[in-house]
């Protein structure tokens, strides 16, 4: 029969063109050609996807020749082995059957492949290497497949016909090491050591045949706990290879090892779906509850064998069994159903012995494990543990009190895989499983100081504000995920001590601070609610706790709301607090912000203005708390075209920022912008260009390429190159920070009105008329939500000229009248009379009344915008000469005298 011959019957037989194997292998039609015409064989990883497609064996897909014989068979030749005359047979001893459930592991499995492969030497050399190539170990927690690794390993090596003898030692004690040996001895058709009951000598006869045999071989130790034990039983040389599984974290005596991790998400669920029978008849929608399974079992392997074999023998849905699980982790992690037989022990019981030797061991070691069952599972700084020592009992505080004492704690868990250190990063990690294990072990009223513990210690090491400490901000990412921990532990067994309110509280600043919005929320309002639960309330936290809240939906553009709590926390505070300290400045901050973003200049600028004289008050006039009313103050001036009070503000604040905060500070990045922007508006925009790229590096570095705060930098950067004439560079950016905005805060936050106006602006240049009136429109609504319906926003007078212009364009007088009106009247509310901005709207309403024929009226608004221009811009400037042009074209239209073109001069 040709090569390959029954690949290609099996592949007619059901109807399958070449290319739908190949499809389905996700390989080439080529590739699947050359098998068929005998020129290739597939390889190791291709045959096993073949038999499992096919659910057909190597052998009856006819892609190798028979397959060695299996034990007991004739003999092969004869071997010296002790002086012994001996025919040598084929010794295949492994315990267990294939597993047909095995799923996944492709990469570790060729990677041992890998490292068992011949080297590539010549045939002189390989004959005279008598020296053992590198012994491997897979290694990892009990329970995460390190076993069916192994045995797929061997049952595919027989098939590729890598050895001729195949051994397995149960390792787990020094009795079942000689036991397993002897039993090998016996395997032999004619015995080593005829009528030898020494089990010691026996192994050692067959470890003096294996050196001497002249075929390859295989010996797998599984379960070598103490790795120790073994050196007695290792041939020292021998055309063989020598495999451990093993729950030991340190092997680098014995071998080179292959960790083995938790399967992948799609992995899981596979081997779900085949234990419980339902891979082949799985809808889309199981296949997702199998995943919602394989997430609740952190992906463990012997949970989730246990997992399907219940639903197997229940006959349950998927979804009630999640349910189930959910409702009795504990009884489900400890039972293993009535047909485990290539691994018989559950989750619980694979892992209690460890928990016995442990607390045998090192009682400290133990009471780790109990803690670390509290702990956000992935990034466990090691100085949480150190530091927090004051909340752990007696032996704990004693053995993190140094390093010695602390790695000596650490080695008992790391023996049996139990916990991952991450030295470089000196952080520790635990598996989930073991977390639920380790925490239903404990009494209810043991699980509660465990958690009180936890949330006071991780209260004690996550800094305070981070909006003043410079260090605060990468400690406070490093500890987030334990202080989310502690917050769930607060809810989970309602935890009401101040502490626990203080952490939330900070914990809620640093996220919205990182305008994590969604996340903070539910932090406040919790530590509210604590705070309020006191035996005796206090009220200066209660206060503080409203006006964060209020910052953080005057931060999502939600001001009526973020008015009300900033209300209701001053009110608390002037009646029961009094003093005017540094909370009320934080308090009186906020509403001054929320007036500066509705419009209020007057009102915001007598609350920045009380806020400075408080902090200077309390502080000092260098202090990083002054740079909250200064920044504040500047801003509101560059808004109102106060150009040259604004930028010694920002000038000031940029220099007690850079030097309190460092220069990488989020703050700073705000204040470059905001620098950034008034260079921009003066025509320095080298300079603008600069600090904005200075500014969004800083961004993303420090909040990520994602994060709602650099919305500001890449629209003053879009901006700065929208006034060059650098549109397509400005169009990229203005639509990144839109994108970003509307994702993380919403198509209608406040923020997005500066990016929606700007670049309809761009349209508008560019004579893109409905994309400018789609994008103006949407600026105009985001201001109208924040206002009461019968008022109108000052910044409202940008968009609404820009519109008048869209429609004067499109031939719509009546509308373009309408809006340049609003426009001009909104624009002299903001700025006064006489503006720069308002001399835009003048001179543009001039040339639309011109167009109209209104000739005296256009005349009269070009006069009012060159007054204005002359004195700001400057004679020789261009829109200066563009007014005076214009002026003196409608003059000569009504008989007027020309106007005389003053002499140019050199500006200032």
């Amino acid at each position: 029969m040709p090569r390959n011959e029954r690949l290609r019957q099996q592949r007619i037989l059901r109807n399958w063109r070449q290319q739908d194997l190949a499809d389905q292998l996700q390989t080439s039609l080529v590739t699947v050609q050359r098998w068929e015409r005998g020129t290739h064989q597939p390889s190791a990883y291709y045959r096993a996807k073949l038999c499992e497609l096919f659910r057909l064996s190597v052998q009856e897909l006819g892609l190798v020749e028979e397959i060695l014989s299996p034990p007991h068979s004739e003999s092969t030749g004869v071997a010296v082995a002790g002086g012994v005359l001996c025919k040598e047979v084929v010794l295949w001893n492994i315990p267990y059957r294939r597993n047909p459930h095995f799923t996944g592991r492709d990469n570790l499995l060729s990677q041992l492949e890998q490292r068992f492969a011949p080297r590539d030497v010549s045939q002189a050399e390989n004959i005279r290497r008598v020296a053992l190539s590198q012994a491997q170990a897979i290694k990892g927690l009990g329970g995460i497949g390190k076993t069916q690794i192994a045995v797929e390993y061997a049952y595919r090596a027989r098939e590729q016909k890598r050895y001729a003898h195949t051994c397995w030692i149960t390792a787990a004690s020094e009795e079942t090491i000689l036991t397993s040996f002897a039993a090998l001895a016996d395997q032999f058709s004619a015995s080593l050591a005829k009528g030898e009951t020494d089990q010691r000598k026996l192994a050692a006869e067959v470890i003096n045949w294996l050196e001497q045999c002249a075929l390859p071989w295989l010996l797998i130790f599984d379960n070598a706990e103490e790795l120790s034990l073994l050196l007695p039983y290792l041939p020292r040389w021998g055309k063989g290879h020598i495999l451990f599984t093993t729950r030991a974290n340190a092997v680098g005596a014995f071998a080179s090892a292959l960790e083995v991790d938790t399967m992948s998400l799609m992995e899981g669920a596979q081997l779900l779906l085949r234990r419980a029978q339902r891979l082949e008849l799985a809808s889309d929608e199981e296949v997702n509850e199998a995943g919602n399974i394989v997430v609740a079992l952190a992906q463990f392997p012997l949970a989730l064998d246990q997992a399907g074999a219940y639903i197997e023998e229940s006959g349950c849905s998927l979804h009630d069994y999640l349910q189930l699980y959910q409702l009795h982790r504990s009884a489900f992690l400890a039972r293993r159903g009535t047909q485990a037989t290539q691994y018989p022990e559950s989750v619980v019981a694979t892992w209690s012995l460890s928990f016995q030797r442990i607390e045998q061991q090192s009682p400290a070691s133990a009471e780790m494990l109990h803690l670390l069952a509290f702990l956000s599972p992935d990034h466990i700084p090691e100085e949480l543990l150190s530091m927090g020592a004051p909340y752990w009992p007696p032996a704990l505080q004693l053995a993190v009190s140094d390093r010695v004492s602390f790695n000596q704690m650490l080695e008992a868990l790391l023996r049996f895989s139990l916990v991952k250190r991450l030295s470089e990063d000196r952080q520790l990690s635990i598996h989930r499983l073991v977390q639920v294990v380790q925490r239903e072990a404990l009494q209810g009223k043991l699980q509660q100081q465990w958690a009180e513990r936890v949330v006071r210690a991780v209260n004690h090491v996550f800094p305070g504000d981070p909006r003043e400490n410079s260090a605060a901000w990468s400690l406070c990412q490093r500890y987030l995920e334990q202080a989310q921990a502690c917050t769930l532990l607060i809810q989970q067994y309602h935890l009401q001590f101040s502490e626990a309110a203080e952490l939330l509280d900070r914990v809620g600043i640093y996220l919205r601070e990182r305008a994590l919005y969604h996340l903070a929320k539910p932090l406040f309002y919790t530590a509210l609610r604590l705070w309020k639960q006191q035996r005796k309330p206090n009220h200066a936290h209660i206060s503080s706790s409203l006006a964060d809240l209020g910052d953080l939906y005057r931060e999502q553009g939600k001001y009526r709301a973020a008015e009300l709590l900033y209300r209701r926390a001053h009110a608390i505070y002037e009646r029961f607090v009094g003093q005017e300290g540094g909370q009320l400045a934080y308090l009186l901050q906020g509403l001054a912000i929320l007036s500066y973003q509705r419009g209020k200049y007057t009102e915001a600028e007598l609350l920045y203005r009380r806020v400075l004289h408080i902090w200077e008050q309390q502080v000092g006039s260098e202090h990083a708390k002054v740079c909250y009313p200064l920044n504040g103050l500047a801003s509101l001036y560059f808004e109102q075209g106060k150009y040259g009070k604004a930028e010694p503000l920002y000038q000031r604040v940029l220099y007690i920022w850079e030097q309190q905060l460092g220069p990488e500070h989020l703050h700073v990045a705000m204040i470059l912008s905001n620098l950034a922007n008034l260079y921009c508006r003066q025509e320095l925009y080298a300079q603008a260009e600069a600090l904005h790229q200075r500014a969004q590096r800083i961004y993303e570095q420090q909040a990520g390429s994602e994060n709602p705060r650099l919305i500001n930098s890449l629209h003053g950067l879009a901006y700065t190159y929208q006034k060059q004439g650098r549109y397509t560079e400005a169009e990229l950016l203005y639509h990144r920070a839109l994108r970003i905005g509307e994702q993380h805060l919403g198509s209608e936050h406040p923020t997005l009105f500066d990016p929606l106006n700007d670049l309809a602006w761009l349209f508008l240049h560019q004579e893109r008329y409905v994309e400018a009136e789609k994008f103006y429109m949407r600026a105009l609504n985001v201001l109208q939500k924040q206002v009461n319906p019968e008022q109108d926003h000052p910044d409202m007078a940008s968009p609404l000229h820009g519109l008048a212009r869209v429609y004067a364009v499109q031939g719509n007088p009546g509308e373009a009248e309408r809006f340049f009106q609003r426009a001009a009247r909104l624009c002299e509310q903001k700025f006064g009379p006489v503006h720069i901005v308002m001399a835009e709207i003048q001179h543009d309403f001039a040339g639309f009344q011109q167009a109209q024929g209104q000739i005296q009226e256009a005349a009269f608004l070009y006069q009012q915008a060159l007054t204005i221009r002359e004195p700001v811009l400057g004679l020789n400037h261009p829109l200066t000469i563009e007014a005076r042009e214009n002026l003196q074209n409608v003059q000569i239209m009504l008989g007027q005298p020309k106007v005389k073109q003053p002499a140019p001069r050199k500006e200032k």
